[in-house]
């Protein structure tokens, strides 16, 4: 029965298949009959639903026809219109097309009679009875007309609408009947859908027995057959077995396994035990190797701190925790002596502090010559704790020696009950000689980190720029001189050839020359010393010797070392010592070639008296000339040393300004003024080195206006400060050139300012004047446009500086007056209210000022040491359309002069001596007034 194959002909799948085909076969057959014979009978019916209901169209249409021909032939009759006529005519062809469908119907014996009778009639009324009928209404013959109409032909006409009125009902019937049969099979085809689903059911059902009797039933018998074996109990397969489908099959091979299995069962419960003993057996051994692996990882981490490790703590604390972890140490110490390096475990700081000071020479020695020795020990009762009987300790002393056999660690440890073993000690003491290796490295590493430490510090602190450069041309080093000299970065990766090339290249100004000399001095071939000087370009020019060295490993050359010495000052200081030389050999020979010439004509020749005047005028001028030149040297070198002594005191300065202009009134193409704008010009200075600061400063303004032009001094309050401009029309300074004007001897290097000379030092003693007195001075100048030079001052009343800018009008006051005093009276009088005073002393020049500056008032004196009287001035104000409204107030020693007075229109006379605030009160209405007339005021005489 095994050997059967699977597909045979009494195979569940074939039972199953040939089962359903059959019943399924049977039951589309029976689907397809009810199917077509109820598709034929709703098809009969539908068809003679339809004819039924076209006769019915048709009847009716010959109803509604003849209604229309006997309405148009009585409308014709009544009132002869042809138009009914015509439409009765119409009617009558409409009536032969329909009797035409009528008669392509299928038509009963009955319909056929009543057609023919319609047809007779159509062909009878055509032809004889309307055209008789028509004759009859043309003659007006109506008797005979009504004879005609009651002859007969209404009869039919009758018949036929009683037979259409009964058709009707009789055609209704019939669709009545075939609704009927139509329900009658709609219920017919519900019934064969119950019917065929309680044939789906009773298939279903069937099947499902089929499938519960070969299929399930002989499932949950294998399946309780399959548990009972698998839990040990006895089972029956003979009804199984029997079976002659797969599930017989299936049994079979059950069956066989089962007997396969009961005989493994035993093999393997022998192997079982068997790998249950050797379970325990690698458990233990794997127990083993995590020990192993624990204690190899351990000393791995040790090995690795031992050869990594270079901090002595950390070192020390490693292998402590190594060693305590391994040989159980109670408490230990281990402790490297240079350094004071250790680590305690188990113990008090302060005792093991304590232990290590105490340690006898005894033990030192000892720990000398035996390495390793162990003290065995009763532990006193305080230290037993818990226990009850006595029992002993075993302290451990072990030596770390370094590669010259000098002791430089101790390790100290103690077991309680556990003595050390003799194959521990051995092993601890290998461990300890490699750790003497660690320490020496260590130490090594130490001496090597401050070597280059200490040269590090000393690359880095020298002044010179250092480049370190490869034998391949890569700067591998550089100081931060050179990086500040060059304004680079310091890189940490080494910078290529071509780029710290071309960085040099940028900055310098002769870059093909010093190119060429790296490129020499990094030449293999080269092994000597080399020396340049160049020139940088950066934020200011720059002068830098480098020097160049090679460097060697032993006979073979690795690189190439460039110093950079920023040489710049010793440049200068040389450069300065060439101008001084060019200077002094110009300034003080032209004087003295002077002197020496017109004295030996005075010695030599007899002249005449005014012409050895003249000649003697002339030495003393060379000779003042001279000792000014020699006297700037002395002040600058005795401000420059320190040694200049100061008298510090409050000063008006705008007093020692209008002093200093007096000293240039013989200035023929100059006008010096001052424009004074500072409330506050009170400044503790010292009076002489001002009046040197103001002469220095003015006196340039002149010379280098060759061509002549207004020279304007104005003061002003900026916060707590005067500043003071000195504002010249002259040939102008180039902007590249102003950051020098400072500098010693230095004077620019153009054609114009050589012509004019002079020894270059006045600036530069002005500089250290306003610098000693806590003020600043620079410069501002366009080349061409003049030259404006400002110093600033701290000022005594600061609060009052403070004030300026909150009480300052912004109005413009001219005072032409050749009395200085008189003037600065006036002007601080004006100041006081807020004004701007600009004061001149020649009228020609107070003129130009008016037609330039806007004022609000012009203060006069009538008698000026010029060639222009104040009334010239006047006359030349009021007779110029520009200034002509601006009011003028006369200030004079000379009596009033009324008809003078009226025809000049002066807003005010002020005969002096006069209070100083009676200016004020004559122009503080100007500036009230919005619009000023030009009106001349007079003050009343008491």
């Amino acid at each position: 029965m095994l050997n059967k194959p699977m597909l045979f002909k009494k195979s569940i799948r074939s039972q199953f298949l040939h089962t359903f085909l059959f019943l399924t076969s049977i039951f589309l057959l029976f689907i397809l009959t009810f199917y077509y014979l109820t598709s034929e009978r709703n098809k009969t019916l539908q068809e003679q639903q339809e004819l039924m209901m076209e006769k019915v169209v048709v009847i009716d249409g010959l109803a509604d026809t003849f209604h229309d021909i006997f309405f148009r032939s009585r409308g014709y009759y009544a009132f002869k219109n042809e138009h009914e006529l015509q439409l009765l005519y119409d009617d009558l062809q409409i009536l032969d097309k329909q009797l035409q469908q009528f008669d392509a119907m299928t038509l009963s014996v009955e319909e056929r009679t009543l057609y023919e009778d319609l047809v007779d009639f159509s062909i009878n009324y055509r032809t004889n009875i309307l055209p008789e009928a028509v004759s009859y209404v043309q003659a007006d013959d109506y008797e005979s007309l009504r004879n005609l109409s009651n002859s007969g032909p209404n009869n039919l006409i009758n018949r036929f609408i009683s037979y259409t009125k009964a058709y009707k009902l009789q055609t209704n019937e019939e669709l009545n009947n075939l609704f009927k049969k139509t329900v009658q099979q709609g219920e017919n085809v519900a019934l064969f859908s119950f019917l065929l689903s309680v044939s789906v059911i009773l298939l279903i059902g069937f099947i499902t027995y089929r499938v519960t009797k070969k299929l399930i039933n002989p499932i949950e018998q294998l399946t309780a057959t399959t548990n009972a074996f698998a839990n040990g109990q006895p089972f029956d397969t003979k009804d199984l077995e029997k079976m002659d489908d797969e599930l017989g099959v299936l049994a079979n091979s059950f069956i066989k396994m089962t007997r396969s299995i009961q005989d493994k069962e035993e093999e393997l419960t022998t192997q079982n035990e068997e790998l249950l003993m050797q379970q325990d057996e690698l458990q233990d051994n794997q127990l083993q190797l995590k020990r192993s692996l624990n204690h190899l990882e351990k000393y791995n981490q040790l090995n690795h701190a031992l050869t990594f490790t270079l901090n002595k703590q950390q070192l020390i604390e490693n292998l402590h925790n190594y060693l305590k972890e391994v040989y159980r140490f109670d408490a230990s110490i281990l402790t490297w002596l240079e350094g004071n390096v250790q680590d305690t475990k188990g113990l008090a700081e302060n005792y093991a502090d304590t232990m290590l000071h105490h340690l006898d020479d005894n033990k030192l020695a000892r720990l000398k010559q035996e390495k390793t020795f162990i003290i065995k020990r009763e532990v006193e009762e305080t230290e037993r704790g818990i226990a009850q009987m006595p029992y002993y300790a075993y302290d451990m002393y072990s030596s770390i020696l370094n590669a010259q056999g000098k002791l430089v660690a101790i390790l100290m440890a103690t077991r309680e009950g556990h003595a050390f073993l003799e194959e521990e000690q051995n092993e601890l003491y290998g461990l300890l000689k490699r750790v003497s290796i660690a320490f020496d490295r260590i130490l090594m590493y130490e001496e090597v980190e401050r070597s280059r430490q200490l040269n590090k510090n000393i690359i880095e602190s020298i002044n010179e720029g250092l480049q370190l450069v490869s034998s391949s041309g890569k700067t591998v080093l550089i100081n931060p001189a050179f990086a500040e000299t060059m304004h680079m970065m310091q890189a940490e990766q080494p910078i290529a050839k071509e780029v710290w090339l071309q960085n040099f290249e940028v900055i310098c100004k002769e870059p093909q020359v010093l190119r060429a000399f790296f490129e020499k001095a990094m030449a293999e071939s080269f092994k000597d010393t080399r020396t340049l000087h160049y020139a940088i370009s950066l934020e200011q020019d720059a002068f830098i010797e480098v020097y160049a060295t090679c460097l060697f490993d032993g006979a073979e050359k690795v690189g190439t070392i460039f110093v950079h010495r920023d040489i710049t000052r010793e440049y200068e200081i040389d450069k300065m010592k060439s101008e001084l030389v060019s200077t002094v050999s110009h300034e003080l020979r032209t004087p003295l070639s002077s002197i020496l010439g017109f004295t030996e004509l005075l010695l030599t020749k007899t002249l005449k008296p005014e012409r050895q005047q003249k000649y003697v005028e002339t030495i003393h001028k060379e000779a003042q000339r001279l000792t000014n030149l020699i006297n700037d040297f002395l002040d600058l070198q005795r401000m420059e040393s320190g040694r200049q002594q100061y008298t510090m005191k409050p000063l008006h300065v705008n007093e020692i300004v209008m002093d200093v202009i007096n000293r240039f009134q013989h200035e023929k193409n100059h006008h010096v003024h001052l424009i004074d704008k500072a409330r506050n010009g009170i400044v503790k200075a010292d009076e002489e080195r001002l009046v040197q600061v103001f002469v220095n400063i003015i006196s340039n303004a002149i010379k280098f206006s060759p061509n002549g032009g207004d020279v304007a001094i104005k003061l002003e309050n900026k916060g707590r400060m005067l500043q003071v401009a000195v504002q010249d029309e002259g040939i102008g300074i180039a902007k590249a050139d102003i950051s020098e004007l400072f500098q010693k001897f230095k004077r620019i290097d153009n054609s114009a300012r050589r012509k004019i000379g002079g020894t270059g030092l006045g600036l530069a003693i002005c500089r250290e004047i306003i610098s000693m007195h806590n003020g600043d001075i620079w410069i501002e100048s366009e080349e061409g446009s003049g030259t404006t030079v400002y110093f600033t001052l701290p000022v005594e009343n600061k609060e009052a500086s403070m004030l300026d800018k909150q009480s300052h009008t912004g109005a413009n006051v001219l005072i032409v007056e050749d009395d200085s005093s008189l003037a600065l009276l006036l002007s601080e009088e004006l100041k006081s209210k807020g004004f701007t005073v600009i004061y001149h002393n020649d009228p020609q020049r107070a003129f130009k000022e008016a037609l330039n500056t806007p004022f609000i008032g012009i203060v006069v004196d009538l008698m000026l040491s010029s060639e222009m009287s104040g009334w010239e001035l006047i006359q030349q104000l009021k007779e110029t359309e520009q200034t002509s409204k601006i009011p003028v107030v006369i200030s004079s020693a000379l009596d009033e002069v009324q008809e003078l007075v009226d025809k000049y229109e002066v807003a005010k006379y002020l005969t002096k001596p006069y209070p100083p605030e009676e200016i004020s009160k004559a122009l503080v209405p100007f500036l009230m007034s919005q619009e000023s007339k030009g009106d001349i005021l007079f003050p009343y005489k008491d």
